[in-house]
């Protein structure tokens, strides 16, 4: 039979930051690009103008820090991805330092 992936044990919290930074980034970026043409537009609301002028103040710094946290954040869970296993031991495998798993791991 095939083994199906198992599911991780807990995740790596880095990815989910990665995740949650990297979307907020292209929200940002796509807002910044489409404010301009908001902010032109005739009968535009008085929350849609507030938003484009905030994106044509604050945008590139919040650009800014997103890409920071994603870079950062991205670094943090290449670092630790040892640190959080995406498949439980096999119950009958050994565990000592040279049984076949931590050879096949490196250690």
């Amino acid at each position: 039979m095939t083994d199906h992936p198992r599911k991780a044990l807990f995740p790596n919290p880095f990815y989910v930051i990665l995740l949650v930074s990297s979307t907020m980034f292209v929200i940002t970026a796509l807002g910044y690009l489409i404010s301009p043409s908001v902010a032109d537009r005739p009968g535009a609301r008085t929350g849609s103008l507030a938003l484009a002028a905030w994106l044509d103040r604050h945008g590139p710094g919040a650009l800014a820090v997103e890409l920071i946290v994603m870079l950062v954040s991205a670094l943090l869970s290449m670092a630790t991805d040892r640190w959080f296993p995406s498949r439980a031991p096999h119950p009958g495998a050994a565990s000592g330092p040279g049984s076949p798993t931590a050879v096949a791991q490196g250690s």
